[in-house]
């Protein structure tokens, strides 16, 4: 997935969940990717979302993953829940806070 693909999928995501998780919209929140070493972070502030690439300064934690893992977590194939748990994604920094991410992606595959 480009960097434009990953925005796009993201933004319908986040754009779905603004209905089911209203929160979304005062939270602010940086989150670090590190994809097969290519480095973007997904910034959620002022109720909206935007993916950047390369390194934020400090972002609340580190997903760290393959490209096809992170496929299959947008297409639904995968939970990022069990990716984590059977280590084919690591995260750094606060682990607990990514569950707002992954609010996020299960509002936009319906699952919320």
């Amino acid at each position: 997935m480009s960097l434009e693909e990953l925005r796009a999928r993201f933004t319908e995501f986040f754009d779905k969940a603004l209905t089911k998780v209203p929160e979304a919209r005062t939270w602010n929140k940086v989150y670090q990717f590190v994809i097969d070493g290519q480095e973007f972070y997904v910034e959620i502030s002022g109720g909206r979302l935007d993916i950047k690439e390369g390194r934020h300064p400090s972002p609340i934690a580190t997903l760290s993953m393959s490209r096809d893992v992170l496929a299959r977590i947008l297409s639904g194939e995968l939970d990022a829940m069990r990716a984590f748990m059977t280590r084919q994604m690591t995260i750094t920094g606060n682990v607990f806070d990514t569950v707002n991410l992954k609010k996020i992606i299960d509002a936009g595959l319906g699952r919320a």
